[in-house]
């Protein structure tokens, strides 16, 4: 039996779709943002994100490990006061000025109906189909888990278009913490699982060693936290992605894995791909110089350990049964129904998906009975596409039907719709890719959408007498 497997299917909608099946002996998570990339890539992007995001202007920021030579400092949220470090808040902050938009005006524009358009900042993501290059023959790559996409999810002026939304460890190394309780893709090197983590199931150190514990889901524990730190991320200690106020706290904002912004009094905006770690008082000298100097924080699991993962979701299978509906969106907080709060914006925004209705281009990962690791790709083109045809493809029922059929007891569903990607080496698509760019007008054509990191699958060898 072949490692991938193509073929058509009708699947549970009673619509034909074309799949591929993807047998796999071992992924590594690859980040692309951490390196700037090629300069005619960058233009690319640019005019992608551009055209998708009705002609904002783009700007591309630098990677949050980057230290500014000289820090900005400004107003806040309800007054508050903020010191930006790291090159890409400062470029963002001046951005935003430059456009009459004050932070507290960027958050309220953000919580608009319809948010102005305003410059965009873009972090850096990469072509997949150029990375493919890398391959060796029994590789693919695949995308992975979902990202800053949607012009009101980057409300602060701390994350961009184009950052990781969700968990992301490579190498033992965790980038990206949990946020809301979402399906995990783990390898620990000797075996696969599915879990779903959230903020409060890590902890976090900080430069020189000091460990700081993450807030519990819901609002601000005041007594629970009183004189000692305490690390805050939406949905964990937050209402409406700010920190409390509070007379005499400091406050660290942070992406990925380093200090961006340093804050007093509170109000802080929660970056969504990072934390605020709140002190009482103004720490020890030495760990705001190491902070401000770039030195990175690290997370750790409150239990076990993790080699490579990625967080996205939701749940298509549980113990070899299909997820029946799309409550399975608010037990991950996908997507709340009158919800108030953090939960108005989750990430990505409001995504509820039409469990049942909305077809579009998918991919899932599973595993079976033996803990053997497969991937399913769906080609298709979602029902939101304008000016591209038809909707084709899977809605998230029929995949996780699809996942269950094809001998799945544990399966999650991985970055959708024009995110889908599935590459050979030397850029060879397995499936066509169907991301319809909606800024050009009358053109019926894919574009490779440039995403932050991929999975690099290993293939597996199938016993040609299975």
């Amino acid at each position: 039996m072949a490692s991938i497997i193509k073929k058509r299917v009708t699947l549970s909608s009673g619509h034909e779709a074309d799949i591929a099946i993807v047998h796999v002996e071992s992924f590594a998570v690859e980040a692309f943002n951490e390196v700037s990339p090629a300069s005619l890539v960058t233009q690319t992007e640019i005019g992608l994100a551009s055209a998708r995001l009705g002609g904002a202007a783009i700007h591309p920021v630098s990677h949050q490990s980057l230290r500014s030579k000289t820090s900005a400092v400004v107003t806040g949220i309800a007054g508050s006061r903020l010191e930006m470090l790291a090159e890409r808040a400062v470029t963002m902050v001046g951005q935003y000025a430059r456009a009459g938009l004050s932070v507290e005006a960027l958050w309220q524009d953000r919580r608009s109906e319809v948010p102005s358009v305003v410059p965009v900042p873009l972090a850096h993501t990469e072509l997949i189909r150029l990375k493919s290059a890398t391959l060796a023959r029994d590789e693919v790559f695949a995308n992975g888990n979902h990202f800053l996409f949607e012009p009101r999810e980057f409300d602060t002026p701390f994350e961009a278009y184009g950052d990781p939304v969700g968990m992301v460890v490579i190498g033992g190394v965790m980038l990206h913490p949990p946020q809301v309780p979402r399906a995990c893709l783990i390898s620990d090197e000797s075996r696969f699982s599915i879990k779903s983590l959230s903020f409060h199931d890590v902890r976090i150190v900080l430069p020189g060693g000091g460990a700081v514990e993450s807030h519990i889901a819901g609002g601000f524990n005041a007594a629970s936290y009183a004189g000692r730190p305490v690390a805050i991320a939406r949905y964990y200690g937050s209402f409406d992605g700010l920190t409390p106020s509070g007379d005499g706290v400091f406050e660290v904002a942070v992406v990925g894995q380093y200090a961006v912004a340093f804050g007093w009094g509170g109000r802080m905006p929660i970056p969504r791909t990072g934390c605020v770690i709140r002190f009482p008082h103004e720490p020890d000298v030495a760990l705001i110089h190491a902070l401000r100097s770039g030195e990175a924080l690290r997370y750790s699991l409150r239990n076990g350990s993790i080699v490579n993962a990625v967080q996205s979701g939701p749940r298509l299978v549980v113990n070899g049964v299909a997820s029946a509906d799309d409550t399975i969106f608010e037990k991950e907080g996908v997507f709340i129904s009158g919800a108030a709060g953090d939960l108005r914006q989750p990430s990505p925004y409001n995504w509820k998906a039409d469990w049942h209705d909305t077809r579009a281009a998918r991919l899932g990962a599973g595993l079976d009975v033996d803990g053997h690791l497969f991937f399913i790709a769906v080609e298709g083109q979602s029902t939101y596409a304008g000016n591209g045809g038809p909707a084709r493809g899977a809605t998230l029922h029929d995949l996780s039907v699809l996942m269950r059929d094809c001998g799945a007891i544990q399966a999650l569903h991985l970055d959708g719709g024009g995110s889908t990607q599935l590459f050979r080496p030397f850029g060879g698509s397995v499936l066509r890719p169907g991301n319809i760019c909606r800024g050009f007008e009358d053109v019926e054509a894919d574009y490779d959408r440039p995403i932050p990191l991929g999975l690099r699958l290993k293939l597996r060898t199938m016993d040609q007498t299975a």
